[in-house]
Formats: structure tokens, C-alpha cells, sequence
């Protein structure tokens, strides 16, 4: 197991809220890595953060053929408090195979970030031959709301 970080982690953009718009200006967060060895189960690409108050409402994941040999491969994409609340990764989606997709998982639509939150994928299934050249992509699409004065 490994823990890898995505060129756009650092230095973090963290756009301010909608300022009298009520959160209502789309942003975007997007980490790529490229791998040079093959993934294994339980590796952790640390991809990008979301700011405070960040309502994500779609997204995808774009990835090379990560696993040559079958489809064994799947890589979630989640946060602290539930690795898989974005994307679920399953033999037909990218990683295995070549491809997109964006189905995000329905814990992860809607959902209201309260506080910086780093995003990250992880190897939950290791690849039956994994390659070890290749790239993988998430973007999330969000708002970020403004704080509620009480």
C-alpha cells in the first residue's frame, strides 16, 4: 500500500463563496496521476480539495487501462468520512478498462462538504495484471454556498 500525491494538490486553490449569489457559480476540482508502477489494493492517490461549504453536484472519472490482464480492478473516490461517497468503481467503469464515467454515487450528489476536505481515490479491488504506464482523472463539479447567518 502507498499513498500518492496528484500534480494539482499543491498549491491548493480554494475559490471563495458565491458572494451574493447563494452559491450558485459552478466551480471545478480536478486531480490526475500518472502511474509508473502498477497499483495494488489499498493504494491512495490524493487528488485534489474541496473548500468549506462546497455542495457537489456531478463529475467523472477519465482513465487509461489500468488493469491489462481481466477487469479486477476498481478505485473509489471518496473523503475522509466515506472513501467511496463520490465515484464506486466496478469491473466496467475506468481503471479496468479504458474509458469515462459519471455516475457519481448517490451519497456523493448533493452532498455539502462543511469543512476542506481533501479527495481521494483508492485501489479497493487490486488489478488482475496491473499496467504500469497510464493516467487517471477526476473532476467534481460543485457550488459553494454561502455561511447561513443566524
Amino acid at each position: 500500500m502507498a499513498t500518492f500525491n496528484s500534480v494539482e494538490l499543491t498549491p491548493p486553490v480554494t475559490p471563495m463563496a458565491g458572494v451574493g449569489l447563494g452559491g450558485q457559480i459552478l466551480h471545478s476540482a480536478s486531480g490526475s496521476y500518472t502511474i509508473t508502477a502498477a497499483l495494488v489494493l489499498a493504494d491512495v492517490i490524493n487528488l485534489f480539495t474541496l473548500p468549506p461549504n462546497s455542495r457537489v453536484v456531478g463529475g467523472f472519472i477519465k482513465s487509461d487501462d489500468l488493469d491489462t490482464g481481466g477487469t479486477g480492478l476498481r478505485i473509489d473516490v471518496g473523503d475522509a468520512g466515506d472513501t467511496d461517497r463520490y465515484l464506486t468503481g466496478t469491473a466496467a467503469t475506468p481503471g479496468p478498462v479504458a474509458g469515462v464515467s459519471n455516475d457519481i454515487a448517490a451519497t456523493g450528489i448533493s452532498y455539502l462538504n462543511t469543512a476542506k476536505t481533501t479527495v481521494f481515490a483508492t485501489v479497493a479491488t487490486g488489478p488482475t495484471t496491473g499496467a504500469t504506464t497510464g493516467t487517471f482523472t477526476v473532476r467534481l463539479f460543485y457550488t459553494v454556498e454561502e455561511p447561513r447567518l443566524s
